[in-house]
């Protein structure tokens, strides 16, 4: 017997999201052919609702509004209701997205938007109420306001469409007048950012904060080129607090989506794929510029976190993880001091207690999300405990808490495969084994990547972007090209396998024709065999993660490097040049394409390796040649006569008396033949020194003050002395 008393058509999806609603009394369609054409029959405007299977105040609106009967009878009535989950139409997403923020200011999930039966938006916004709160008015009374204009508001209606349409058809790009300048703009970029900077407690702004893995990147370039202190500064101190806060997952590894605090003390609970690719490649490229301990734990406690959750069977990567357990966000994190102390023992537990910032009162809800509140030297002093002690300690009772959370009722999973997110991963864990060196995580960058290439590169030679349960769909938009195009070409410098070149060739030739713009340059978001929607946006801007239009022309520069390819580099360089006005007004939204810009502009170091990659000095020589950050630089192999055809920099460049070697080429000048990693090393040119004394622990750890602090260790000592301790 069914004991779901409604069931619609999201029933038949694969999409987590969709699924979720499959039981909501609305009359929900998935987008396609069937509502649109309904909605046209009819003559009823669409409502369209778009989120995503982690978001939380997706859910929030769902059960508030889409679960009640009477709105889903008013929705049911007077619209056709079509949910679309973001990360499989990424398309429909950016397209409407625009038009909601051209709407209203602002956008964000879940996203609401009413359309024309022709597609055609003329209201929305994102997340409502049930009832009028918090000057927001209450998701019925917006549904009765759509449907009233829509049936007669002509005027006002027309006049909205045209004005939104206007938005969403302006121009992106197009040739300009004079010739980009990257080091300026990422001068101009870098000024605006230490503006937004905050100095106490790092990232930009002074509420929520994100992550903003471009934004940083881009102070890296920065700095390789220039030494300023400053970016140096602004880098330390941000991804410092961003690794010791509550934005980290402490125990299970992984970032969640963002901070809702200054502090980074509270996150929303969320984990995304993209959002772990991006930040540990940051954290390694960093682990490069300062040789920091700290820079290699934390992509280290990534890896693990999606080697253990978040790889499927074949080697993809799933999606995300949701914030949402039992009902709240975040249930899955959170902890009391009781359980500390049950589960440890009052002495382990007033030491993880310290180190981890617990008290009675907690920071959320009255529990408490774990945060590096003291390190484990000063806990060793202050409790008068051996430094190895407390490192036993810290390890055994970090397995203690992590295996009693694993009991715990867990966040949904979303076990979809996206092509583009798999590509962001891909280039993670290769640029984790080149320096990290961790062997598994280039089986992992290998396995993904054999997945992507056997499940959604097509037989038509088209590139898909959903995998779920067994069937692969949808067809890839610019982010999948692009995003898989670096993880490839990554890959190859990782494994040195020219099969990763050759695919890498027929992606970029696929994505070109596809995705550029042959008119104005630049790409598009969609593809010309794609479905065709009210606009065709570029989106050269940056969002929550890099710009597709950026990582295609940076990936086309390296690509054109690598093979000789002049057709690769000259539609790179116009792309960059298509977006100079918008770079101009704003440098600081697309510091992807910057990077790229500043990658045009750089004398690029080439390395060439000869010889049996068996040889220990060929490892030693690897070792040597990504011990250090260097942004602009290209990595091959000559393994024999086909690789020189694929890659001309390797003609002509052979072993020397039988032994490996490197083919220096750095600023102009090409060296001769390298044998060690010792001579490499000191043949290369050196980064900048880091002249300042940005890794001191006491500002690492510095808090809210001394009257703070003084009140947190009293409390302990009320706690643990009625614990028996003392």
């Amino acid at each position: 017997m069914n004991e779901h008393k409604f069931t619609n058509r999201l029933a038949s999806e694969t999409s987590p999201y969709l699924l979720q609603h499959k039981h909501n009394p609305v009359d929900w369609y998935p987008w396609g052919d069937e509502a649109l054409a309904k909605a046209r029959q009819e003559a009823k405007p669409i409502f369209l609702s778009v989120g995503y299977s982690a978001c939380h105040w997706c859910h929030v609106m769902a059960h508030e509004s889409f679960e009640n009967e009477e709105t889903a009878r008013i929705m049911n009535e007077k619209f056709i209701n079509i949910k679309v989950d973001r990360e499989e139409r990424s398309d429909v997403d950016a397209v409407y997205m625009k038009s909601v923020i051209a709407l209203t200011g602002q956008g964000g999930w879940p996203m609401s938007v009413f359309l024309t039966p022709d597609c055609k938006p003329f209201f929305g916004g994102t997340y409502f109420p049930p009832e009028v709160k918090h000057n927001r008015p209450g998701f019925p009374q917006v549904l009765e306001q759509a449907h009233s204009l829509f049936v007669s508001g002509k005027d006002d209606l027309e006049m909205r469409i045209q004005n939104i349409l206007e938005k969403l058809h302006t121009e992106e790009s197009g040739s300009g007048a004079g010739e980009i300048t990257a080091y300026a703009m990422i001068d101009e970029a870098v000024r605006v950012l230490e503006e937004r900077f905050d100095a106490e407690e790092g990232g930009f702004g002074a509420g929520m904060k994100f992550p903003e893995p471009m934004y940083h990147t881009l102070l890296l370039r920065h700095w390789v080129r220039t030494g300023a202190d400053e970016s140096m500064r602004m880098l330390d101190k941000s991804l410092t607090k961003m690794a010791e806060g509550g934005l980290y997952d402490h125990l299970g590894g992984g970032f969640h989506r963002y901070s809702t605090d200054r502090f980074w003390r509270v996150p929303h609970f969320e984990k995304m794929l993209y959002d772990n690719a991006l930040l540990a490649r940051l954290y390694i490229d960093m682990a490069q510029a300062t040789k920091q301990e700290l820079y290699s734990t934390v992509p280290r406690g990534i890896f693990d976190f999606i080697l253990r959750e978040m790889t499927s069977p074949e080697g993809a990567f799933y999606a995300g993880q949701g914030a949402d357990t039992e009902g709240e966000e975040g249930c899955f994190y959170l902890w009391e001091m009781k359980e500390f102390l049950d589960l440890l023992g009052p002495r382990h537990a007033k030491v993880m207690a310290r180190h981890f910032g617990v008290t009675s009162a907690g920071n959320l809800r009255r529990k408490n999300v774990l945060h590096l509140n003291e390190s484990m030297d000063s806990v060793a002093e202050s409790e008068q405990i051996a430094i190895f002690e407390v490192d036993h300690i810290f390890r055994t009772a970090k397995e203690t808490l992590l295996e009693a959370r694993e009991k715990r009722g867990r966040p949904l999973t979303d076990t979809k495969i996206i092509t583009g997110w798999n590509g962001l991963m891909i280039t993670a864990f290769a640029s984790g084994y080149m320096v990290l060196h961790g062997k598994n995580y280039l089986s992992a960058a290998t396995h993904a990547a054999e997945f992507l290439w056997a499940n959604m590169w097509a037989d038509s030679g088209c590139l898909l972007r959903i995998h779920k349960e067994g069937e692969s769909k949808i067809n890839g938009c610019l982010e999948d090209y692009a995003y898989f195009l670096e993880g490839l070409i990554t890959l190859y410098e990782a494994s040195l396998d020219r099969v990763w070149i050759e695919r890498a060739n027929q992606i970029a030739d696929k994505m070109v024709d596809e995705f550029y713009d042959e008119e104005s340059a630049g790409f598009f978001m969609t593809g010309r065999s794609a479905e065709v929607l009210v606009a065709r946006l570029k989106n050269a801007a940056d969002e929550a993660i890099p710009s597709a239009n950026a990582i295609a022309t940076l990936s086309l520069l390296k690509l054109g490097q690598f093979t000789g390819n002049k057709q690769y580099i000259a539609t790179a360089e116009k792309s960059v040049q298509a977006f100079r006005q918008n770079i101009e007004e704003n440098p600081v939204a697309y510091s992807g394409l910057l990077a790229a810009a500043d990658f045009m502009e750089s004398l690029v170091t080439e390395a060439v390796f000869v010889g049996s990659r068996e040889h220990p000095a060929f490892e030693d020589m690897q070792g040597a040649l990504h011990q250090d950050y260097r942004p602009n630089k290209i990595v091959l192999w000559n393994e024999n006569e086909e690789s020189s055809i694929l890659l001309p920099l390797a003609e002509g460049k052979s072993s020397v008396d039988g032994n490996p070697a490197v083919y220096l080429c750095e600023r102009e000048t090409c060296h001769p033949p390298i044998q060690t990693g010792k001579a490499l090393a000191n043949l290369l040119l050196p980064p900048p020194q880091i002249r300042l004394n940005i890794f001191d622990y006491d500002k690492q750890i510095k808090d809210a003050g001394k009257e703070e602090q003084d009140k947190f260790l009293g409390v302990m000592d009320q706690i643990f002395k009625h614990s028996g301790l003392k």
